[in-house]
């Protein structure tokens, strides 16, 4: 995979491996590009291929890592070249990638649109046409599904060559991936845009960020990038089928290096709740207790409700901050709203920075 210009794969290597017990691969090479066909080895046990045309080497850069992503994360795996998403830009990124390291151009793809309401197909159509860069006469009918928020998209090149050579890429891909710190973080980039989902708290606070897949290969092998770029993950959670990150630090590297920044709407809410998390989770002890006395100033609040404007967990404030300042004096017990204690500041003199 190395070129002194810089890594690439050369396509032809792999085709010339590839092993297929019922079928023949015919290759033909004209200069940087391969035709590639297929034939049943036996008569009567299917028809030849069509014939597909791909570039011969590919330079392994953040644009494949991506893009292969993309493709492992949402990308069907058996048919051809499929990808699906309600976010334009991905979908944009994933052509890019076809058209720029596979040689497959855009206008050959297919798309299929899914809409939680079904009001004017044509329209849905000519918007995502525009969008895409993809002839209106590519697109199959558009179908409404109630259980959806938002549009979605798949654009899809069917060959059954092209499948088997994206599988044979990303297995030939891992061990390089995994020696390559760049590779693996735009390899990660491409899966959290797929598969990734940022978690905050009611109060706006980021929680966690997750990977889903039930796939355990795939699960093993993000791990194993998460690790080498020091995040460290929790334990895949079977029943969720998710590897689940927390902690400040796993954030601030996950921040760093950019791994929640290819799709647009989790990149904002990484960034508004990372934003949140440092405002108030890294308070000391006493500064978390000032800020207490400042929310008690406007008026009663419960456990419940200094946890949700602190964004700390209620047994902290229970258990630990509001003991300390009752002892001192400072608040005081003002009845019950419902089955919940309500807290008042004992004296309006103590607010005065501790």
């Amino acid at each position: 995979m190395q070129k002194n210009t810089g890594a690439f794969i050369d396509l032809k290597e792999i085709i010339l491996h590839q092993n297929n017990p019922n079928r023949k691969v015919i290759m033909r090479v004209e200069d940087n590009l391969i035709l590639i066909r297929t034939f049943p080895l036996k008569e009567h046990s299917g028809h030849r291929s069509k014939e597909i045309r791909v570039k011969r080497f590919i330079v392994l850069d953040d644009l494949f890592f991506e893009g292969l992503a993309l493709w492992r994360g949402e990308g069907s795996k058996s048919k051809g070249l499929y990808f699906g998403n309600s976010d334009p830009s991905l979908l944009h990124r994933f052509l890019e990638f076809a058209e720029h390291k596979l040689g497959i151009d855009r206008k050959k793809f297919k798309v299929t649109i899914n809409v939680p309401t079904l009001l004017d197909p044509d329209k849905v159509k000519e918007k995502w046409a525009n969008e895409l860069s993809i002839p209106v006469r590519n697109f199959t009918r558009v179908c409404g599904d109630p259980r959806i928020r938002k549009e979605y998209s798949q654009v899809y090149f069917n060959s059954v060559i092209l499948a088997k050579l994206m599988d044979d890429l990303y297995s030939r891909s891992k061990a390089f991936i995994l020696h390559n710190r760049r590779a693996s973080v735009a390899f990660l980039r491409g899966i959290f845009a797929a598969e990734g989902s940022v978690l905050v708290k009611n109060s706006g606070v980021l929680h966690h960020i997750t990977f889903s897949s039930k796939d355990s290969e795939l699960i093993q092998f993000l791990e194993q990038c998460l690790c080498l770029n020091g995040v460290k993950p929790s334990k895949y959670m079977i029943n969720g089928m998710n590897l689940q990150i927390y902690g400040l630090s796993n954030f601030k590297h996950v921040r760093k290096l950019g791994i929640h920044t290819l799709h647009p709407e989790k990149r904002e809410k990484f960034e508004q709740g990372f934003a949140n998390y440092k405002r108030v989770n890294v308070l000391h002890g006493e500064e978390a207790r000032a800020l207490i006395l400042q929310r008690l100033a406007s008026g009663p609040k419960t456990y419940d409700d200094l946890a949700a404007a602190l964004g700390k967990a209620r047994t902290t404030i229970q258990a630990h901050h509001i003991p300390i300042l009752e002892k001192r004096g400072l608040v005081k017990r003002a009845g019950k709203r419902g089955q919940a204690w309500m807290w008042v500041l004992a004296e309006p003199k103590h607010l005065a920075p501790l």
